[in-house]
């Protein structure tokens, strides 16, 4: 009986080793853990290249206008219209920001992080920027305050007071927030922001004070139309910097969200 007993014992100890390892081949032979892959540069270069062309087929237009040949639906192309290719890639571009800046929000809520508050704020702005770009809500403060103000020169589109006070607001809000942030992450905010900045406000200005035509109306002159392809220019290549550097900056989360960013 005693013999039965231990033979029954180092069966069983034969089967549990023999599981054992069958586990150990299973665990070593299963597929790797899935990551979703981001190139970083890749994306910049897709968006970069975008840009390029749109500018490009931009000139195209100014040229028709100057030279006076015809260009097939050029204002689809032309950046100072509402309606166009241009408009509805930078409401892409932005509506790209929002999504990217709310991911980083829900990250830094399950972190408890301080700054939560301040992400969420920048998907919020970024989304109301997506909109406005699309159907211009900003448009319909020129005339009212133009009207009201006799507002001529840099002020001609009145709605840049409006968006150099929420610039000066936000940056007051946000001092904190950018503090906090590495000093790589300082550079490619800084230099991303101001960028945007530098042209849906500065080249604004700028065309309102050589504006030639009347009110409605499309002024095709040289200068004018130079200026705003510079401050579309200008807007584009903001807004994917910006994207540029949210993309760095959730790399350092990658292992967390099984995020891989090249």
């Amino acid at each position: 009986m005693a013999n039965f007993t231990n033979r029954f014992s180092e069966e069983i100890d034969t089967l549990s080793a023999d599981r054992a390892s069958l586990d150990l081949y299973q665990i070593e032979k299963s597929p790797p853990k899935k990551f979703i892959t981001v190139n970083v540069s890749s994306i910049l270069t897709y968006l970069v290249i975008a840009t390029i062309g749109l500018v490009l087929l931009n000139l195209l237009v100014v040229l028709s206008y100057q030279m006076d040949f015809k260009f097939p639906a050029r204002d689809k192309f032309y950046f100072d219209r509402e309606d166009s290719l241009p408009t509805y890639f930078s409401a892409i571009l932005l509506l790209i920001s929002a999504a990217v800046l709310g991911f980083i929000a829900v990250i830094k809520r399950k972190e408890k992080d301080k700054f939560t508050n301040h992400w969420i704020g920048l998907a919020l702005i970024f989304l109301a920027l997506s909109i406005d770009e699309s159907v211009s809500f900003h448009e319909f403060l020129i005339e009212p305050l133009r009207a009201k103000f006799e507002l001529t020169g840099f002020l001609r589109f009145p709605w840049v007071i409006a968006g150099g006070i929420f610039v000066l607001i936000f940056g007051i809000s946000y001092i904190r927030f950018f503090l906090a942030l590495s000093n790589k992450m300082k550079v490619w905010f800084f230099c991303s922001g101001a960028i945007y900045v530098l042209g849906v406000i500065g080249f604004e200005m700028i065309g309102g004070s050589i504006y030639q035509g009347a009110s409605g109306v499309q002024d095709t002159s040289l200068p004018y139309m130079i200026v705003m392809t510079i401050e579309e220019t200008l807007e584009m290549t903001g807004i994917c910097l910006f994207i540029f550097t949210l993309l760095l900056y959730i790399k350092t989360y990658a292992s967390k969200i099984n995020l891989s960013i090249q």
